[in-house]
């Protein structure tokens, strides 16, 4: 698969992980800790439903940046598979909310475009800038170093479309813009909600969300002398992994990803990331835990599990997921951060002053042949007309929300 190193622009080459000399010097203790774990061991000692992918860093002058590569194989999250995301998982959600259509008319309504995107094999994918989270950082390049990255991967991978996901055009218009430069096609993907815990809070209109600022930060400390404040042993490290399966695939969907114990263990030895343990006081076992992942400019994952006697356990009326939220937020105002908060949950987020943003990922297959170039074009058209449609429907709602405010 591995094409000619050599014929890479200057300043941009794949380097080997295990060597020192070829990592940039300003490179974060913990990011290198992690990318050499997910690179020498492969992504699905971290994630159990990322078998099939392999993963590499980039080095693009000091920057790095990890490239995850799939076999187009089914069976991956949904992070891993555009399929999965664009197909499965929305029918995964309509099917939970509707009581006429389930996943079996979903799936024959959609057979067409299934068919099409099967056939053009739109999960055989070079993953850009890909950490195996949902979310990840903006790069710090020059806008002009991405011809060069995509050029080299293009020559690398021949056979693989290239994905950079996770972009918000109107909060990184300079990343979007060179990607589009570089040949990038955008493909809306979901809409989420940014906080930013430096916006003013004055106005009647703004009671609420004072409110809930203020209420997270009560919660938070509330529940300050339930966390944990030592290293997770082996025993902790399983329970967590416990609370995050029953919390995101058990009650949610088994296309999100499969973290294992190798993962989290990872974690609480990488800065980068920040946990949150809480037990219960009458046992001292863990009740629920927030995993955050951030970097100099945002919070841009953040992981939550507790289970269903959690709750019970503890002696406080909020919820435990409140918690969580609050440990967010209370984080990024200490920090100085943007709390990227995902999609869903839009009325819980925005009482707490999120605002929505567009999300898209950028797909370069200009390099593909004429069938798969043709899928891409398809879901592409699809999903600019479906991300219209909801666009005029929330503002809709806005209007119909600001007269009767």
């Amino acid at each position: 698969m591995q094409g000619s190193v050599g014929a890479a622009p200057d300043g941009i080459s794949f380097i080997d992980v295990a060597q020192n000399d070829q990592w940039p010097p300003t490179t974060p203790e913990g990011v290198r800790r992690y990318l050499t774990q997910m690179v020498e061991k492969t992504p699905v000692s971290l994630a159990e439903n990322a078998a099939g992918v392999t993963a590499r860093v980039l080095r693009v002058d000091e920057t790095v940046l990890p490239v995850l590569v799939s076999d187009g194989r089914a069976g991956k999250a949904s992070v891993l598979s555009p399929f999965a995301h664009h197909v499965l998982y929305p029918v995964h959600e309509i099917s939970r909310r509707s009581k006429l259509l389930g996943p079996r008319a979903l799936h024959v309504i959609l057979s067409p475009l299934t068919g099409l995107l099967k056939v053009g094999a739109i999960d055989k994918a070079v993953f850009v800038n890909h950490w195996l989270l949902s979310g990840a950082p903006v790069p710090d390049l020059p806008p002009s170093s991405w011809t060069g990255v995509i050029t080299m991967l293009q020559a690398e991978f021949p056979s693989h479309g290239l994905i950079v996901q996770d972009v918000k055009p109107e909060l990184a218009p300079v990343y979007a813009g060179a990607l589009a430069q570089a040949g990038g096609i955008s493909v809306p993907t979901r809409v989420v909600y940014i906080l930013d815990p430096a916006k003013p809070l004055t106005g009647r209109k703004l009671k609420k969300v004072r409110h809930s600022r203020g209420l997270a930060r009560r919660l938070y400390a509330e529940y300050s002398g339930d966390l944990v404040s030592t290293g997770l042993g082996p025993a902790e490290v399983a329970q967590v992994r416990r609370l995050y399966r029953h919390s995101n695939i058990a009650r949610h969907s088994d296309l999100n990803p499969k973290y294992t114990e190798a993962f989290f263990d990872l974690a609480q030895h990488c800065g980068e990331f920040r946990y949150h343990v809480w037990q219960a006081k009458e046992r001292g076992k863990i009740m629920a835990f927030n995993l955050q992942r951030l970097d100099e400019a945002f919070m841009h994952w953040s992981s939550f599990g507790t289970d269903e006697t959690a709750r019970e356990r503890s002696d406080r009326s909020r919820s435990l997921y409140e918690l969580a939220v609050a440990a967010d937020m209370v984080t990024c105002e200490e920090e100085g951060l943007l709390l990227d908060w995902g999609a869903g949950a839009e009325d819980f987020k925005r009482f707490r002053g999120a605002a929505p943003h567009a999300q898209v990922e950028v797909v370069f297959f200009n390099h593909l042949g004429p069938l798969r170039r043709f899928a891409w074009t398809v879901l592409a058209q699809l999903r600019r007309a479906r991300s219209r449609q909801l666009e005029r429907s929330r503002k809709r709602s806005k209007d119909r929300s600001a007269s009767l405010g």
